[in-house]
């Protein structure tokens, strides 16, 4: 095997005994790959002669710096790092290790027979399309002007998509969610119910052992640094992050005690909202998290009720005299001062048969404008609101019913299904591993 020259801290681990069939085999693979190159890439695609050459070898398949300079541009070119010399010998070696990791998942995708289907991948690239404003048809083109390949996408999407697949074929029948743990779960859910959440995005970088603490760090800290210079939090997840939540940009959605390890909910419950934080080592590796925002119990609760309201409005021109808009301020708060209950409300409204008063009816107050969501929350039932001035005049409110919604403990199949997804993410991470640890991965001296 050939070891890497002046292979920089944090490469992969090689094969300390390659397979003698196996090189030969992928020998001869290199030299038909390049032999029919132009035959499997597009005029758009095609390397600079310089380019060509051959980085890594995994087990059959090559890995061309063609590959890496693509994956490059695109981390890169869609982000806001300088491109630069400096910056692309920063990110090579861990975007070398993703290519690696890539060609794995899809090998072992092959060999379990997981097909991802053309209408899957498609509905893949229009979100990611989506993600960037693009309309229909435009995404080739945009990738295109930044010189970035289709192909770079396709195959990233196309890993992001078999693999989970593979991972609940293979292991979700072996998971056993016995009734204990989902006890536990509830026990931790309802702790949780009087407590604030976080909307939050992670990247995870997995340890595997004690000689891959150092390694580990030191490339969760080089992501800090790309995220401090103005990297995309989502791009990056998607491209370096190890965790389930990393086909979505990262994102874990609202978190509540209990959801995340320990040391990152200590660490999302003094965040402030809208800040990355530093790498968190957990049991199982390093995490970096962006905390969107935070949601306190009282809030959640206020924005989850509903209200039955009624509205009076005494109609007043904009450009009306003073005095006009003084008497109707004399008949508004008289109105607010001696209105008894909704039924005297509602008598009220319809003897000055304005045709803007009236019931609203029930309404969700997280649906109304923050405006009228903030006074509806506070004022008490069957009491009128002071008079306030709106475009069609003066307007007085009053909340006649509200109904605040119970937090509701998630059921216990809702349990069960979370459950999975976490342990089928820990096995995930295991099967990878195990995948690069039997592998022939050759690499190559980095230019």
């Amino acid at each position: 095997m050939t070891a890497m020259a002046h292979a920089p801290k944090g490469s992969l681990r090689e094969q300390d005994s390659p397979r003698p069939m196996k090189a030969v085999a992928a020998l001869a693979l290199v030299l038909s790959f390049w032999a029919g190159f132009a035959d499997t890439v597009g005029a758009q695609d095609k390397p600079p002669t310089q380019m060509l050459g051959i980085l890594a070898v995994v087990n059959d398949d090559p890995i061309s710096d063609f590959d890496l300079d693509q994956r490059l541009n695109f981390i890169i070119r869609l982000s806001s790092l300088k491109d630069d010399r400096k910056t692309r010998r920063a990110l090579a070696p861990r975007v070398l290790r993703t290519l690696v990791n890539e060609t794995l998942k899809l090998q072992e995708a092959k060999n379990q027979n997981i097909t991802v289907t053309p209408k899957e991948i498609q509905r893949a690239l229009a979100q990611v399309a989506k993600q960037h404003r693009l309309p229909p048809g435009k995404l080739a083109p945009f990738l295109k002007s930044r010189g970035i390949s289709m192909s770079t996408l396709t195959r990233q999407v196309t890993a992001a998509i078999g693999w989970p697949a593979l991972i609940r074929r293979k292991f979700l029948r072996t998971i056993v969610i016995s009734e204990e743990e989902i006890d536990k779960a509830l026990v931790r859910f309802k702790e949780s119910l009087n407590k604030p959440r976080h909307l939050a995005a992670e990247i995870f970088l997995p340890v595997d052992g004690s000689n891959d603490d150092a390694r580990t760090r030191q490339n969760a800290e080089k992501i800090i640094e790309e995220l401090d210079r103005g990297a995309s939090f989502s791009l990056l997840a998607r491209q370096f992050s190890q965790s389930e939540s990393a086909r979505r940009g990262g994102d874990i959605g609202w978190v509540q005690p209990g959801q995340v390890a320990p040391e990152v909910e200590a660490v999302l419950s003094r965040l402030p909202p809208g800040m990355i934080s530093k790498p968190i080592r957990s049991a199982s590796g390093y995490h970096i998290v962006y905390l969107r925002k935070r949601q306190a119990a009282a809030a959640m609760a206020s924005e989850d009720a509903t209200v039955v309201i009624r509205q009076i409005i005494l109609p007043v021109a904009a450009s009306a005299a003073r005095d006009e808009w003084e008497s109707q301020g004399s008949l508004a708060k008289t109105i607010k001062d001696t209105a008894n209950g909704c039924a005297d409300f509602g008598t009220i409204s319809r003897e000055l048969g304005s045709q803007l008063s009236g019931n609203i009816g029930r309404v969700k107050v997280k649906e109304l404008p923050a405006q009228i969501r903030n006074l509806v929350s506070t004022i008490p039932v069957g009491v009128a609101s002071n008079p306030e001035r709106v475009a069609q005049g003066l307007r007085i409110i009053m909340v006649c019913d509200r109904t605040a919604k119970t937090s509701k403990l998630p059921a216990r199949n809702r349990i069960r299904r979370m459950l999975q997804v976490r342990h089928l993410d820990t096995r995930a991470r295991r099967h990878l591993r195990d995948l690069r640890q039997s592998a022939f991965i050759d690499i190559r001296a980095l230019r």
